[in-house]
Formats: structure tokens, sequence, C-alpha cells
């Protein structure tokens, strides 16, 4: 089977082999299409629970319930001195 894929596609996919993440093109684009067609299931459970903290996170600001980044760097340095 023949394949033609995008310049920028086939470029980043070079670029994957040249890094050594694949040997081949054909190692490359099996990975994509076994990718793209995985169960989602894991991926989405995650993005919802990540939306939940973004929630909270939201509602915490919203009430108050934050503090600047100088005064949490700060903590962390004391912390861990």
């Amino acid at each position: 089977m023949d394949i033609s894929l995008p310049h920028n596609m086939e470029n980043i996919l070079k670029a994957k082999i040249a890094e050594g993440i694949f040997s081949t093109m054909d190692e490359a684009i099996t990975f994509a299409v076994q990718f793209t067609f995985s169960d989602n299931k894991n991926l989405e459970e995650r993005i919802a629970a990540l939306n939940t903290e973004i929630e909270k996170g939201l509602e915490d600001y919203a009430s108050g319930n934050y503090q600047d980044g100088q005064t949490a760097f700060k903590k962390l340095i004391q912390k861990y001195e």
C-alpha cells in the first residue's frame, strides 16, 4: 500500500526516526494508526479529572482562597531548604 502524507507530517516522522524513536517510516506510521484507533477511555478519564481540578481551582480563586506566585515560591524554598 502506498501512502501520501503532507510534507509537514512526513518531516515530523522523519525527525522522530532520526531521534531514534522509530527505526523505519513503516514503524512510525503503524504506531500512529494504532494510537489513533486505540481505546481513548483512559485519556477521556484523565481529561475529565483535569477539568475537575481546574474547576476546583477556579472556585478557590473566586472565593479568595489563593496566594500569589511569589508567596508560594517563598514557602517552597523555606520548606525544602
